[in-house]
């Protein structure tokens, strides 16, 4: 008669079981979960159309959001001054943000589209104070071992684009002089 929905339940050897629906608890947790999650999307969004780009940056971190950070990243970069304020943001990170941080920064690497703003992070993490305890924590180790084979190969792929753009940029001087 209390409006909860409960039944017990025994067995030959004597013990005794309570069993509750707690389906509406849990559906109610969700939603809030829900809730809570969609608000804090629509304060990033807010934080990076108010180019607040730290802030923004942290929540992406908070939020277990990679693309959204990388987003981030990218607008953080496009500032005249944005290879510094990403050497600030870094310094300001905890260990578990540095981890989910490395971890992004691997999932970025293997796209070669995010080559440019991923390698940029990477070198102001491997530039930041931090460094030094990254390189000895074991837990970091699938991090740095994930980023190796992409690096190198897009290492590989800017070192072809350099030698053809030499090469078409010394044509091109000497179709100019044999037109002279």
């Amino acid at each position: 008669s209390s409006g909860i929905n409960a039944e017990y339940g025994g067995a030959a050897d004597s013990l005794l079981c309570f069993w509750r629906d707690i389906t509406a608890e849990v559906e109610a947790e969700e939603l809030r979960k829900d809730e809570e999650q969609s608000g804090k999307q629509q304060e990033l969004s807010n934080l990076v159309r108010q180019k607040n780009y730290p802030a923004a940056f942290a929540l992406s971190l908070a939020l277990g959001m990679p693309y959204k950070c990388l987003t981030v990243t990218e607008k953080v970069f496009q500032d005249e001054d944005g290879e510094e304020v990403m050497r600030n943001l870094i310094t300001d990170l905890a260990m578990d943000q540095l981890d989910t941080l490395l971890g992004y920064i691997a999932t970025w690497n293997t796209n070669s589209k995010h080559t440019v703003p991923d390698q940029k992070v990477l070198f102001s993490l491997l530039s930041s104070k931090h460094f030094p305890v990254l390189a000895r924590d074991s837990k970091m180790k699938h991090h740095w071992e994930a980023l190796i084979p992409y690096t190198e190969r897009h290492f590989e792929r800017w070192t072809k684009l350099k030698q053809q753009a030499t090469i078409v940029n010394y044509t091109w001087g000497r179709m100019k002089l044999t037109q002279v």
